[in-house]
């Protein structure tokens, strides 16, 4: 590693992105590293790029950001170890408001134990991607399933709807509104604390747990059943896969998403998923739904018909209390990522035309026929299959694997010093997003996180690890707020064949986003484009149901500095490319967005997105979805007309014919 000087001088003779481009890596793995790209050296380092010298001092545009809630202490921590400049610690930790300090003891509303509910008044509320803004007239705070009926009860006698909340990750509108009440399913300062904090089980919380309840056989396997509290984290769950107490490393989910830093409940609600073709949804895991209801009472859903509607249903039947899941033996990915050139990792349709900015030098059409019988390869054969491309960079990473791994080779990844530095390094984003990045433009954003993030993914390498450690293998995602947009689009048939799956969809789809990005002027794309290749569902809601022959489950991401018409105009491009595609019938592909993403005031087809996805992408499934919750109504003695508790403008919308 070498000093801040040898440093300045490779910037002032290559650039500061094709610095981070070739040394990436040595700089975003060690902690010396780190602090010679943060702080004050940074700055220097923009002083010294002749192109963006001009930015080095420039103020940091007015526009408004998320502030990061931190406590002073790991404020002055950051600075003293030169990751953080001070004046910028003391303001954030000046500026940080203590959420104990405002959380009430309701004088009616009580525990199981008789303790009073907590609650916080008129609470402003914001999601963690900052796309939801609103001020419930109350927020709860419970801890037991007897906290959460009371809290029923006190809304519907107060005339008010009531919503719940995790890691509140959706980017849509599916929260609480004005003048309502939310339950938060964690306390908030767990939730807005960054860095992420993540706590241990709490055993007096009566909405966590994890307890093995059953056994089952499903597809020949011999399964667990496994009863989850809602607000029960990915985390919680994933030390307990592995401590010798609870999973002992003998069960795990069989698919989840990336991040540790999300409930159950709020997972299940929107319908999130994993990768890999023989997987569905994690909501088609669900075997038993728990969940306080219109009237206040706990009711159960374990009919499997029923539970198709239970499971995924926004939260219109009620607050979740807990989920009981069907769990896998426990196996061992063998991870072999890879970072080849753009054109080999997921290769271009046949005659596309592919941007003149990316380097085609030396790849022959040979080579292209070898990348996409590979391609094809890892989407038919791979437990887990998924792609990336960090904006504006030569090489993509590919992470696609088998559960084919020896128990006795695997060891738990990241270690405990790789996810230290993980954190590290994306709450150091964050930071430097608001900061000096944000004087930086748009583009020059996007390489330098780009490069920073190729350097910090392994390549080349294999990595046998318990499955529940390599579904999870990025750690610290809290910690970088992020914009995303994801649609679920059907693989179609081959025309010359309708049993077999066409997979240069997936192809057209990744390569219609870089061509975009290339083409444009701005740069709205300064995160990334992620691509995995899922199967269908059989839950009533979920938008990869009916997809035969699979989903690319696609997704394009940007940090919240970008300019908002910007990202929203690229979102709309990027949709309508997407929802443009066709079956060899000729019939538009029943392309649909990802629930919990970013979708609302988009057009589809040229009709309001609420609109084409109520009147058209679901046209078929909501009489479905409206008979199932009918039946589960029934059972509890109340109505779908009382369910409008549980429900928001967004969902009335959507769904207001659910309720009649």
């Amino acid at each position: 590693m070498g000093d801040l000087e040898e440093l300045v001088e490779d910037v002032r003779a290559r650039g500061l992105a094709r610095v981070f481009a070739a040394r990436g890596r040595e700089l975003v793995t060690s902690p010396d590293g780190l602090r010679l790209i943060a702080g004050g050296n940074l700055r220097e380092l923009i002083r010294a790029d002749p192109e963006l010298r001009p930015f080095a001092d420039d103020p940091v545009s007015p526009k408004p950001t998320p502030r990061l809630t931190l406590t002073r202490r790991t404020l002055v921590a950051l600075a003293a170890a030169g990751l953080l400049e001070s004046n910028v610690a003391v303001s954030h930790g000046a500026s940080m408001r203590d959420a104990h300090r405002y959380v009430k003891h309701h004088p009616d509303l009580r525990e199981a134990d008789g303790s009073p509910v907590w609650y916080v008044d008129a609470a402003g509320f914001q999601n963690w991607g900052r796309t939801v803004r609103n001020t419930p007239a109350m927020t709860f705070v419970p801890r037991t399933k007897h906290g959460v009926r009371e809290i029923v009860k006190w809304a519907r006698a107060n005339h008010k709807t009531v919503r719940a909340a995790g890691y509140r990750h959706s980017w849509s509108d599916v929260f609480s509104a004005d003048g309502q009440v939310l339950i938060s399913m964690l306390p908030p300062e767990v939730v807005e604390t960054l860095p992420a904090v993540e706590p241990p089980i709490d055993p007096q919380n009566r909405l966590q747990g994890i307890q093995l309840v059953g056994r089952v056989r499903e597809d020949g396997v011999r399964k667990a059943l496994c009863r989850i509290g809602a607000a029960t984290t990915n985390e919680q769950f994933r030390r307990w896969c592995l401590d010798e107490s609870g999973g002992a490393w003998k069960w795990t989910v069989p698919l989840n998403v990336i991040m540790v830093e999300i409930t159950w409940g709020g997972s299940n609600a929107p319908i999130c998923h994993g990768a890999g073709l023989q997987h569905k949804t994690l909501s088609d895991l669900v075997a038993e739904v728990e969940f306080v209801n219109a009237r206040g009472e706990l009711q159960t859903v374990s009919d499997r018909r029923l539970v198709r509607t239970a499971a995924g249903c926004f939260g219109l039947l009620g607050i979740v209390t807990s989920l009981t899941l069907k769990l896998d033996p426990m196996t061992y990915a063998a991870l072999r990522p890879e970072s080849p050139r753009l054109a080999l990792a997921v290769p271009p349709p046949a005659g596309f035309p592919v941007p003149r900015a990316v380097d085609m030098r030396k790849v022959s059409r040979a080579d292209l026929k070898r990348a996409t019988r590979r391609f094809i390869r890892h989407c038919e054969r791979d437990y887990y299959a998924e792609w990336f491309w960090f904006p504006y960079q030569e090489n993509a990473w590919v992470n696609c694997w088998r559960n084919d791994g020896a128990r006795e080779d695997a060891q738990p990844y990241p270690s405990e010093e790789q996810t230290a530095m993980q954190q590290m390094g994306t709450f150091l984003v964050q930071i430097l997003t608001d900061t000096t990045w944000a004087r930086l433009p748009g583009r020059t954003q996007a390489e330098m996180f780009a490069s920073l993030a190729m350097a910090g993914l392994p390549s080349d390498v294999t990595i046998v690890t318990p499955l529940i450690e390599a579904l999870h293998f990025q750690r610290g995602i809290q910690n970088f707020r992020v914009r995303d947009m994801e649609f679920e689009i059907p693989i179609p048939p081959r025309a010359d064949n309708r049993r077999r799956p066409d997979w240069s969809i997936c192809q057209r789809a990744w390569w219609d986003v870089i061509r975009n990005v290339y083409e444009r002027a701005d740069a709205p794309l300064r995160v990334a484009l992620e691509m995995r290749v899922m199967g269908g569902s059989r839950v009533t809601m979920a938008p990869q149901h009916g997809n035969r022959l699979g989903t690319c489950s696609i997704e394009i991401l940007t940090n919240l500095r970008t300019p908002a018409r910007e990202w929203r105009t690229f979102m709309q491009d990027i949709a309508n490319l997407w929802m443009s595609y066709k079956g060899p019938d000729g019939r538009p592909l029943n392309a649909r967005p990802h629930w919990a993403k970013q979708w609302q005031g988009l057009t589809f087809r040229r009709r309001p997105a609420i609109r084409h996805l109520r009147d058209r992408a679901y046209a078929e499934r909501i009489p479905e979805f409206r008979a199932g919750l009918r039946a589960i109504a029934k059972q509890g003695g109340y109505t779908t007309r009382d369910l409008r508790i549980f429900s928001n403008p967004l969902l009335d919308d959507l769904f207001g014919a659910v309720f009649e």
